[in-house]
């Protein structure tokens, strides 16, 4: 299983190919991988922030041309020593291709960027937009009604996704003193059209280890959806903590499927992944991927809090540290504390 801003990456980088062949009238293999090239570089831009082969890391269309013409000189060294494969005619012909694509290519991105009203305003806001680019104008000619088509499935199929219900499962936030753009998620059951008897069973079922992974999925899902919202409306995102169940790190699935799970940019900068410190020691090497790490430890049993606390710093691997629960004389020392690199976070009481 992949995430769902992955998949719609996805998508969307296979739509703008979709878009790109059929306006150069071309949907052979070459053009579509130097097309996935170009649109990969977008979206790695646009929507990550994550900058290929320039220093800046601003997104805008000088920087995003700088990045194509990087990516094209790319393409052109790795194809120079194709002439011999396939031709004289043939290798001319694809260097040609992968020249003229930059600049279509930057023009369709700003199809992907386009605002509408709702679907029925398509026709006139594309027909409008390829009517202002020559370049795309001279290359659609009277074709423009298959595009507006394509650009009209994008939208549907976009919308169907950003507006998935969901009426067992929902997102539970929870607060932390003092931080307005923090907040730590967990999953919550919602099935609502059930007898007492089924409840019951219900909830000493989703209580069980074995489904604990399976829960860890859908709540991933859901941020991917949350996080998907905000990229799409260019909203910034809060940050996210979410809790690592022990059976994840003692049966080596955050290897095998939690960091592959949420392999992307966005989960990376802004979802903090949490566990518990004795969990930690016993499986240390598991924490090696580049992602944010939070401790979540209860300190309310601990009378030595500052011996405790001094040696999670000293871990050097956690970026927070999260107190599920704390004796009262020693909530003012966590909201206080300050050290470089690892912040304190306090739940707020509920």
């Amino acid at each position: 299983m992949d995430n769902l801003i992955n998949v719609f990456m996805n998508y969307k980088i296979n739509r703008l190919i979709k878009y790109g062949t059929y306006i150069y009238d071309d949907d052979s293999d070459f053009v579509s991988k130097c097309f996935k090239a170009y649109f990969r570089t977008y979206v790695d831009n646009y929507y990550y922030g994550v900058f290929n082969t320039i220093e800046e890391n601003v997104y805008n269309q000088r920087n995003l041309k700088l990045e194509f013409k990087g990516i094209k000189e790319e393409m052109l060294a790795d194809y120079a020593g194709y002439e011999l494969q396939v031709g004289n005619l043939e290798y001319v012909e694809n260097r040609k291709i992968i020249s003229e694509l930059l600049d279509i290519a930057i023009e369709i991105t700003k199809i992907d960027q386009l605002n509408y009203k709702d679907k029925d305003d398509i026709d006139s806001v594309v027909e409008k937009f390829i009517s202002g680019v020559a370049l795309l104008n001279d290359l659609v000619g009277k074709r423009l009604n298959k595009l507006i088509s394509l650009v009209k499935e994008t939208y549907s199929n976009t919308n169907k996704l950003l507006n998935m219900k969901d009426n067992y499962f929902s997102i539970e936030k929870l607060s932390f003193i003092k931080e307005n753009n923090i907040k730590y998620f967990k999953l919550r059951e919602d099935i609502a059209v059930l007898d007492n008897y089924k409840k019951t069973m219900v909830s000493k079922l989703y209580k069980d280890e074995k489904l604990d992974y399976k829960k860890f999925e859908c709540l991933v899902q859901k941020i991917s959806l949350d996080l998907l919202k905000k990229i799409i409306n260019h909203d910034r995102p809060e940050i996210i903590f979410i809790e690592l169940c022990d059976s994840f790190v003692s049966r080596g699935r955050i290897q095998s499927k939690v960091f592959k799970l949420i392999d992307n940019p966005i989960f990376r900068h802004n979802v903090v992944l949490c566990v518990n410190y004795s969990t930690y020691l016993n499986q240390k090497k598991a924490f090696f991927e580049d992602f944010h790490f939070g401790c979540i430890q209860d300190f309310s049993h601990i009378n030595d809090v500052y011996t405790k606390i001094d040696n999670i710093y000293k871990e050097g691997i956690f970026n927070y540290l999260i107190v599920r629960d704390c004796k009262d004389k020693d909530i003012d020392y966590f909201i206080k504390y300050e050290n470089e690199g690892m912040r304190v976070l306090v739940f707020e009481e509920e």
